[in-house]
């Protein structure tokens, strides 16, 4: 009842161009459209606002909305921006329009080949290098922190498929440079959100989904999956785990503004850390249920290093057509950070407490 309460009366504020009050220290919302079993919630999330409750002695208290109940994935930036949430998730390509400079970079998908380096990468150009970005998180009346990656994508399928003449003419749920991949390896991308996933793979909308092999358990595509394919088609690494209010965020002390930003390295860790295990145990957990993994074969695999090759030199120019002038100045910032952060990482081999300390010290304690 609470929940439905608070959603009529924020939704009425809205309709009649009321402005929205800060939310009271102790009553704040987050809102999400993935479940509140998603990886991303799971891990990340919402041991994130049980450790701001903590730490802010309880002057931060959060009631989370999950699965959609305050906003889809197209709704969340402009939820929190105009105050029918305090905080939200938001996925940049679903809103391209008003996160340009971010969606353009995070669209670039198929060269996410390590999940922790890209995760990096976004947090310290997000925030450091990239000026178009913060303008865009200020027309939306936003401040945006804790960016982080999925774990690798891959081919997961209704039927046998891991060839080009399996995939020709397939429709595959698959965006951004994924989708252009897609179309390289012989399928058809089609572009439908996360939570319209399985419902299109059920009714038959779509014969295949790219997307974690974790998906495979937390949105349950094992069950009418016959096969995943194990190579990498990349990595999704624009999600804006903490998106919140700037009226909110001014309306914050100085003192629980530093505990977010002291927050917001591990968050990211905490999720992209998961991806992996948790892809692991559920290709397992799929091949005994009899599903089959397979790896792509010496065609496909040359098709795929192609589009992947391509890619910057396709974000430029896209870039550059839609109006962003200095694309290319943001690509190639962008590609040293890749470069800078696939080094970091290699240093510091799979702990995730020593990475979590570089997020901190190469991108927090900065800003």
């Amino acid at each position: 009842m609470k929940s439905t309460t608070f959603a009529c009366a924020a939704a009425a504020a809205f309709a009649f161009g009321l402005t929205a009050m800060p939310a009271s220290a102790r009553d704040m919302t987050y809102g999400s459209y993935t479940s509140p079993t998603s990886t991303t919630m799971r891990t990340g999330i919402a041991p994130l606002l049980k450790r701001l409750e903590d730490q802010s002695n309880g002057e931060m208290k959060w009631e989370t909305f999950t699965g959609g109940a305050m906003g889809g994935a197209k709704e969340l930036l402009g939820n929190a921006g105009s105050g029918i949430l305090d905080a939200s998730l938001v996925v940049d390509i679903y809103v391209k329009a008003s996160l340009p400079h971010a969606s353009l970079i995070s669209g670039m998908m198929v060269v996410g080949e390590n999940p922790l380096a890209m995760a990096g990468a976004m947090n310290e150009f997000q925030l450091l290098h990239c000026p178009g970005c913060l303008k865009d998180h200020e027309k939306n009346n936003v401040k945006a922190m804790g960016f982080t990656a999925t774990g690798t994508y891959h081919l997961i399928c209704k039927d046998e498929i891991h060839t080009a003449e399996q995939l020709r003419g397939k429709k595959v749920r698959a965006v951004a440079s994924v989708g252009r991949a897609i179309q390289a390896l012989g399928g058809t991308p089609v572009s439908i959100t996360l939570p319209e996933m399985y419902e299109a793979m059920q009714r038959g909308q779509i014969d295949c989904a790219t997307g974690s092999a974790a998906w495979l358990d937390t949105y349950n595509l094992q069950d009418f999956s016959k096969s995943i394919v194990t190579d990498s088609l990349g990595s999704y690494f624009g999600s804006m785990n903490f998106v919140i209010n700037k009226d909110v965020w001014d309306d914050l002390s100085e003192a629980n503004q530093k505990i977010i930003k002291a927050n917001m390295a591990r968050v990211s860790a905490d999720v992209v850390f998961a991806y992996a295990p948790e892809g692991a145990e559920a290709i397992k957990n799929f091949e005994a249920k009899g599903g089959k993994a397979y790896t792509f074969d010496d065609e496909m695999q040359a098709r795929l290093a192609k589009a992947r090759a391509d890619e910057y030199a396709y974000t430029i120019a896209f870039g550059k057509k839609n109006g962003i002038e200095n694309a290319e100045e943001l690509v190639t910032t962008f590609e040293k950070l890749v470069d800078k952060w696939t080094g970091i990482v290699k240093e510091i081999g799979n702990d995730k407490e020593a990475y979590i300390q570089r997020l901190q010290t190469e991108v927090y304690d900065k800003i």
